[in-house]
């Protein structure tokens, strides 16, 4: 850590204090943010401190009420045109609060935030028919004339691939703080109870499945950093091009959307219904399989792995 612990938490309480008095949140979200809002500046880095600040200050969390279990929080960006032209309203949705987890809540939260941080720069484009609003690497398309949602690209699941790995290593700097460099007591509480929850490693629950899938890409260098600049600067229209330079075909972005959504498709399945014929796992396998020899491709032709 480049700076003191107590100095970097000391640095924006301030800031959490007037949001969470903004806002209205609970002392239990604001105690959650006096550690999530370091860490995520300490993931991206000081030279983007500023940016951190600006989206939690913008983005609201609101807690709804209905203790959802499936659907448990998401992030939601609304367009509306307005004398200035295209702009959104955005919030984090807490579907669960009241009876959740410590860090099942803590996931959700970093998880959504930092969608929305991803989604925040270069986040809408329009044309005379259609208007596109990008969360991350995806984007939903609108009519345009009525900005009614017409359907989401099936990009969002390496959106979600990629999100929950910034969720797990967001945790993590938040489990790597010192407990002796914290004075507060409800905030030492807090981060013991953290350290606690977690053996080791902390791996969200979250998309395993594709993760697993995945996990040669997840692990090269060139493809994770390049996705993750690409993302959370909002340049990415270029993302298809370099991916099929360094893998060698001109297809091969689109197959790995493809076969993503096959993935999940599959697995919805077989979650739904268990012990289907035999015939429906041996093709989720060779899905897996599939990902996984698109993913030695592309590290095989990589100078930086």
């Amino acid at each position: 850590m480049n700076e003191n612990l107590s100095l970097l938490l000391d640095k924006y309480e301030p800031f959490i204090d007037e949001i969470s008095a903004k806002y209205t949140y609970p002392d239990n979200i604001k105690h959650l943010l006096y550690l999530i809002v370091p860490a995520f500046v300490l993931k991206y880095g000081y030279q983007k401190e500023n940016f951190i600040i600006e989206c939690f200050r913008n983005i609201p969390i609101f807690i709804t009420g209905k203790e959802d279990p499936i659907t448990q929080a998401f992030y939601a960006s609304f367009p509306r045109l307005t004398e200035h032209g295209y702009e959104t309203t955005k919030h984090i949705y807490l579907n669960r609060y009241d009876h959740i987890p410590l860090m099942q809540l803590i996931d959700n939260l970093v998880h959504e935030m930092n969608h929305a941080i991803n989604a925040y720069r270069n986040e809408i484009t329009f044309d005379d028919t259609y208007l596109w609003l990008r969360t991350g690497l995806t984007k939903v398309v609108y009519q345009k004339e009525d900005l009614k949602p017409l359907k989401k690209e099936d990009s969002y699941i390496l959106e979600e691939i990629i999100n929950t790995r910034q969720t797990e290593e967001i945790i993590r700097i938040m489990a790597s703080f010192s407990l002796e460099e914290i004075t507060d007591r409800n905030l030492q509480n807090t981060l013991y109870a953290i350290k606690n929850s977690i053996d080791g490693k902390y791996t969200s629950d979250a998309y395993q499945l594709h993760t697993f899938a995945t996990r040669i890409l997840l692990e090269n260098k060139t493809f994770l950093s390049t996705l993750e600049n690409l993302r959370i600067n909002g340049e990415i229209e270029e993302i298809p091009t370099w991916f099929n330079q360094i893998y060698g075909n001109e297809q091969g972005y689109t197959t790995l959307i493809e076969l993503l959504t096959k993935l999940t498709d599959l697995a919805e399945k077989e979650q739904a219904k268990k012990g289907w014929a035999y015939l429906r796992h041996k093709r989720l396998k060779e899905t897996v399989l599939e990902l996984m020899k698109l993913g030695n491709r592309f590290n095989e032709n990589c100078t930086f792995k």
